[in-house]
């Protein structure tokens, strides 16, 4: 990354390319493209993180984790609007459930690190993360609910995915939609 960077003239720091990464995935097919954008678009010599933010397209599972971390923040208005965006790209809602279902798991074993006293190379070594941006994000998230939010969430989730996949006739779009509102009244 810092080289690529370096080729357009810019520079990044560790930290600001653990958000780069965990923002646009880690394929070079998908980060080209980005560090050109944010390239073109920085205004300094150092990339920021509002430089990423501003322009970069954030793959599906970070979009997954704003919500939910939207969610737990108590922040429903912006969870909303971040699933809302998923769906007017015409995201299928069982593939963003399935994300959600995903980060619900992670985020219920963050808080069962904080409850036992374990630390982010615990989640890192877990959840098999190469840095460990995404597990200090996770950590944060997982002070914002406790143990049986996170067991009722991930319950729900489990359901929602069964009828999604067995019901005929059923209102995806309008079934996740009501999901993310009831994890927010949680």
């Amino acid at each position: 990354l810092r080289r690529r960077f370096a080729a357009l003239g810019h520079d990044i720091d560790p930290s600001t390319a653990d958000h780069l990464l965990f923002t646009c995935g880690s394929l070079m097919t998908g980060l080209v493209p980005e560090i050109e954008k944010i390239a073109a678009y920085a205004k300094h010599e150092r990339i920021t993180i509002a430089d990423i933010d501003a322009v970069a397209e954030p793959v599906l599972d970070a979009r997954i984790f704003d919500m939910t971390n939207h969610i737990s923040a108590g922040k429903y208005d912006k969870a909303a609007a971040v699933l809302g965006d998923l769906l007017r790209m015409q995201t299928e809602p069982i593939i963003i459930l399935g994300a959600i279902g995903k980060e619900l798991r992670r985020l219920y074993t963050a808080r069962m690190a904080l409850d036992g006293g374990k630390d982010r190379f615990w989640l890192m070594e877990l959840w098999q993360m190469r840095s460990d941006y995404p597990a200090k994000l996770l950590l944060q998230a997982a002070r914002n609910v406790d143990h049986e939010w996170c067991k009722c969430s991930l319950a729900a989730c489990q359901t929602l995915d069964r009828r999604m996949k067995s019901e005929k006739n059923i209102d995806r779009e309008g079934e996740l939609v009501r999901f993310v509102m009831e994890l927010a009244a949680r």
